[in-house]
């Protein structure tokens, strides 16, 4: 019997934009070019790459980037990743929608780049690629056996069909979709930006159809003109393939955990990814800086790691020491005391 593990690539992206390619990315306090701001990702980062190590231990990472990882809080990041064992792979972003078009995620279609930066990988290699703000709590087997399945993976986020969705709403997506295919189709799921996963294979395969979306979103002519976010292309291009594609809900979850919206629930913790867009600057901080006081260790009980992560990123709920640890930190940067 052939017991030799199948080759799987778990990843994420990020771009530094420069002074004048900076959009506002909200949930990280300001401008995508402002240094700040920046920091806070590469500590999302290296949170997210060590929770992977400290839980899948043989998982090959990777890191896609603009730039080589800097000097933050005065720690060596490349230093650090290369203590978790993170390829590094330096791919600069050329599917960028232009100046003005947008004001908020504005380099969010670099996935089509990563994934062009595959090119000699075999093609029966798994990948998937997550968001910078993205933990990792638990063995990734679940993940990669759904691309047993199906060629593609994502998560599915509930959304009403005329909810808009950063410019477009399900409906108007599936508009698109039918503009392109001559076929209107019901509106399509909305499909988020946190996971795509895919064996390269599959990608290779259908990646025409990805770039024919972005050349009308890049150019402003065609149907897609109005497409403005990865989550619009995986929707989208999703909605347009006759090819099975698994909604991820059983693996990851978009964990909102701000005072004002909280959608954790008992349960959560187990999934082995969970997305928490609200904890950039306060518990995946906090974590970096939990592990950066112990020499950013590589081998931790899985258990005991999910459980801190849990009461720093308030999984499945937030214990009273963080509720006044964020808070005071709201009201500072309110203030224009912290980012």
């Amino acid at each position: 019997m052939n017991t030799k593990p199948f080759p799987s690539l778990l990843a994420t992206g990020f771009i530094a934009d420069a002074a004048h390619e900076g959009t506002i990315f909200p949930s990280a306090g300001g401008s995508s070019a402002d240094p700040r701001v920046q920091a806070v990702y590469w500590r999302c980062l290296v949170a997210l790459f060590a929770s992977a190590r400290i839980t899948n231990p043989a998982q090959r990472l990777a890191l896609f980037c603009n730039v080589a990882p800097p000097s933050i809080d005065g720690i060596a990041l490349a230093a650090v990743l290369d203590r978790y064992g993170v390829e590094f792979r330096h791919v600069p972003l050329t599917a960028r929608l232009p100046a003005g078009r947008t004001a908020a995620w504005g380099n969010v279609l670099y996935f089509f780049d990563v994934l062009n930066a595959l090119e000699d990988e075999p093609d029966d290699l798994r990948f998937a690629l997550v968001d910078s703000d993205v933990l990792v709590t638990a063995p990734l087997d679940p993940l990669w056996t759904l691309l047993d399945r199906n060629q593609f993976a994502g998560y599915v986020v509930d959304s009403t069909p005329d909810e808009p969705i950063n410019g477009l709403s399900r409906r108007e997506m599936g508009e698109i979709a039918g503009a392109l295919s001559g076929n209107l189709p019901e509106p399509p799921p909305h499909f988020g930006g946190e996971l795509f996963a895919t064996r390269l294979g599959h990608w290779k395969s259908h990646r025409a159809v990805f770039s024919q979306i972005l050349e009308q979103a890049m150019t402003g002519q065609g149907p897609a003109a109005g497409v403005l976010t990865e989550e619009h292309v995986f929707s989208i291009v999703f909605a347009l393939l006759q090819a099975p594609v698994a909604d991820a809900q059983d693996v990851i979850k978009r964990i909102w955990t701000s005072p004002v919206h909280h959608t954790a629930r008992e349960g959560d913790q187990v999934l082995p990814l969970w997305h928490l867009p609200a904890e950039k600057r306060y518990g995946l901080g906090d974590l970096y800086r939990h592990l950066a006081r112990r020499g950013f260790p590589t081998e931790l009980d899985p258990d005991h790691f999910r459980t801190l992560a849990g009461q720093l990123c308030a999984v499945p709920r937030r214990g009273a020491a963080k509720l006044v640890r964020d808070g005071v930190r709201q009201v500072a940067a309110k203030l224009g005391l912290l980012l």
